[in-house]
């Protein structure tokens, strides 16, 4: 039996051990593993390009939670309507008539609201939604961009993704 020579490497290094069907343990200050020689291969062969890129993902799902969490009560029918609704409301402003939103008119009548009400709703939905958005995207962006740069696996691994986000 051969001596495990342990390098951390991260969360991802064990889980790659445990998906290659190993598994590998500290007793009593002693690296033990279901098979020294194949567990040593992972272990030497897991690179910091991996590391990095489960990191990323973390922070890329933490994102998606937030996102989803924006948008948890809209039906995927409302979302796919908001570009054609912002186009339209747009194109209201830009020309004052009904002809280029027929959404948006369809919509105010049934609401009984005015035109001029609903396509302000619009605007502001929007703006708010997509500062919510370039908030989320740039701090996704920037914790990316962080993890990218490092250069060894105790900085991928102590990383702390948890800042600068923007709750919605």
């Amino acid at each position: 039996m051969m001596a495990i020579t342990y390098t951390e490497k991260g969360v991802g290094l064990h889980e790659a051990i445990n998906a290659a069907g190993h598994c590998l343990a500290q007793v009593n200050g002693v690296w033990q593993s279901s098979d020294d020689t194949a567990v040593q291969a992972i272990i030497d062969g897991y690179t910091l390009e991996q590391a990095k890129t489960l990191k990323m993902r973390e922070v890329s799902l933490h994102a998606k939670v937030l996102r989803d969490r924006a948008v948890e009560t809209v039906s995927a029918g409302e979302m796919a309507s908001w570009p054609i609704k912002r186009a339209e409301a747009n194109e209201h402003i830009a020309s004052g008539g009904t002809a280029d939103c027929p959404m948006l008119t369809d919509e105010a009548a049934a609401r009984n609201i005015t035109l001029a009400d609903l396509v302000a709703r619009v605007i502001n939905n929007a703006q708010t939604f997509g500062s919510l958005e370039s908030s989320i995207s740039g701090t996704d962006g920037r914790h990316r961009d962080a993890i990218n740069a490092m250069t060894d696996f105790a900085a991928v691994a102590s990383y702390d993704y948890s800042t600068g986000w923007t709750e919605s």
